[in-house]
């Protein structure tokens, strides 16, 4: 773990702060403010940033209103602990107090100021969502890296030894390979990760997937073969326009993939649905859907293979839309099936955000 002591200046104050780049969730003393930031609510690699609490954002909070509110969990942006209280900001900008379920009712300096710590955070944790055109010549063939998983803090070594259109890389030592494999939990898959990648103190969002293939040249590495990181813009080897699940990886490690999901039309928010759903990625699917729960025939699902484009919906809908989508499936169990499945969507206003509420067979 490393830490780095930053000075911040914002408006007419000051203070000294100290943050882990990036590392776990540090225990906070009764005169420490700790703002902590994650790719999910439950991931327990963390960056988090520490100061006094003679901070004059203590006494702007002291004096601030609040009001009954529900929090929720699918859209905690940083966590927070004030005074021995635990709050939440989120992707709205706003700050509740979790054991008392209000919310506060935050002046637009306030906003600010928690904005910039926020973001000071984020810019430590996440990676730079640099094309892959520029990052294969800092990452060239030989090279070394650092891949950092980024829901565990997991790291290992790796070399690149080819890919034009993605780096086909290596792990460097059988201590790596076996890393590798517990991020994986102990079996090798095609499911994607999101990671970071670190060239010359240089921190790249990216994505993996964990299965050997093809030929490998690192001996006494325990791994057969290769394996694919993607970048911004990196494809597979057997088409040009970048992979799906890569790129909502490569969104999730940068932390632009809530906003994405914000923003997100009804067909392309289906299509996150349906990415993350091969992905097995539990908290992306909450976002899409605002925490429904599955319906239970999805919930056996191993992988999924969505059509190329879905349709566009009913351009008239503003407020509610059904979108019927073909797919192809496989279960658990190793069976495998198609059909149409209908997504239903609804947003509460014409700008508000669309959220699934229901998907049927």
């Amino acid at each position: 773990m490393r830490l780095v002591k930053l000075l911040l200046i914002q408006s007419l104050w000051f203070a000294a702060l100290w943050m882990t780049i990036p590392g776990k969730a540090q225990a906070s003393s009764a005169n420490e403010i700790v703002i902590s930031v994650s790719v999910s609510p439950d991931s327990p690699f963390v960056s988090t940033l520490v100061f006094e609490k003679s901070h004059p954002l203590i006494r702007e909070l002291k004096r601030t209103p609040t009001i009954p509110a529900k929090i929720s969990s699918e859209w905690v942006r940083a966590k927070m602990k004030i005074n021995g209280r635990a709050l939440i900001y989120d992707y709205h900008g706003q700050l509740f107090d979790v054991k008392k379920s209000r919310q506060y009712l935050l002046s637009e300096e306030t906003k600010r100021s928690l904005e910039f710590l926020v973001q000071t955070v984020e810019k430590a944790h996440f990676g730079q969502p640099v094309p892959w055109d520029k990052v294969k010549h800092s990452f060239g063939r030989m090279k070394y890296a650092t891949v950092i998983d980024l829901e565990t803090g997991e790291r290992f070594s790796v070399q690149r030894r080819a890919g034009i259109r993605h780096a086909d890389v290596q792990p460097l030592t059988r201590s790596d390979t076996h890393i590798m494999k517990h991020i994986y939990q102990g079996k090798w898959s095609w499911k994607r990760r999101a990671i970071l990648v670190e060239v010359n103190g240089i921190f790249y969002a990216a994505s993996m997937h964990g299965m050997p293939h093809g030929a490998g040249a690192i001996q006494g590495n325990d791994f057969p073969g290769h394996f694919c990181i993607h970048f911004s813009g990196s494809s597979t080897h057997r088409r040009i326009e970048p992979d799906p699940s890569h790129s909502l990886m490569i969104l999730k490690a940068s932390g632009s993939l809530p906003q994405a999901i914000l923003e997100a039309g009804p067909e392309e928010l289906v299509g996150y649905f349906l990415t993350s759903l091969n992905e097995h990625d539990a908290h992306t699917l909450r976002m899409t859907t605002a925490g429904t729960p599955l319906p239970t025939f999805l919930r056996d699902i191993d992988s999924v293979r969505k059509p190329e484009d879905i349709q566009p919906s009913d351009p008239a809908a503003l407020m509610i839309v059904d979108i019927p989508v073909r797919v192809e499936y496989s279960l658990r169990s190793g069976k495998t099936g198609a059909g149409l499945w209908h997504f239903l969507l609804m947003r509460s206003a014409p700008w508000e955000r669309w959220q699934i509420i229901d998907v049927s067979t």
